[in-house]
């Protein structure tokens, strides 16, 4: 029998593009780790918020305030990148909360969003009464500190189309950066 290589380049090649698209194929869904409940607040430019407004969207959100000398500028900017870097994905929003109401009215926030370049066209800085937010924070993300919220996470909230939360990650740890892209798109194509 004459022996033929390419037989077993070919034979060879063919297992690992199948052992790949079988392994893309199957990769576990993103957990659902809790439902948001509904809330009502108000973004950078003095309108309503609520959960309605990023009903069908999928969406990363983060919680800053403005006077923060510590992890939330370095938060904004890295959520900043993640919105360039997916700039042309649709059906995707970005929202970051203040856990400091009281400073931070829709006009310092829209000033806040201007000094880091965000694109609120897909980004929302959102503000409200402490109260609110401090339910939002502890019982509807449940992230941070449940009593004084200024003391809030820095990881990002993964939010899918229906309100459920899929995934925490480091708003201050550049390598994560990957991951949360990749499972941004994972969501997307699954409304798309």
């Amino acid at each position: 029998m004459l022996y033929k290589p390419w037989i077993y380049e070919i034979v060879f090649t063919a297992i690992i593009v199948l052992s790949i698209l079988f392994q893309a194929d199957n990769k576990p869904e993103l957990p659902i780790i809790g439902q948001l409940p509904e809330f009502n607040l108000v973004d950078q430019k003095g309108q309503p918020f609520s959960l309605q407004d990023v009903k069908g969207s999928v969406w990363l959100a983060d919680f800053i305030f403005t006077t923060c000398l510590g992890p939330c500028p370095i938060m904004t900017e890295r959520m900043r990148m993640v919105q360039r870097d997916l700039q042309d994905m649709e059906n995707l929003k970005f929202v970051s909360f203040t856990v400091n109401p009281d400073y931070d009215t829709p006009d310092v926030l829209s000033k806040y969003g201007e000094r880091f370049r965000a694109d609120t066209s897909s980004w929302s800085f959102v503000t409200g009464k402490y109260e609110q937010i401090r339910e939002l924070v502890a019982h509807g993300f449940k992230m941070g500190d449940t009593e004084e919220i200024v003391f809030h996470s820095t990881r990002f909230a993964l939010v899918d189309e229906e309100g459920n939360i899929r995934g925490y990650y480091s708003g201050t740890e550049p390598e994560e950066h990957e991951t949360l892209t990749r499972d941004i798109k994972r969501l997307l194509n699954s409304i798309n």
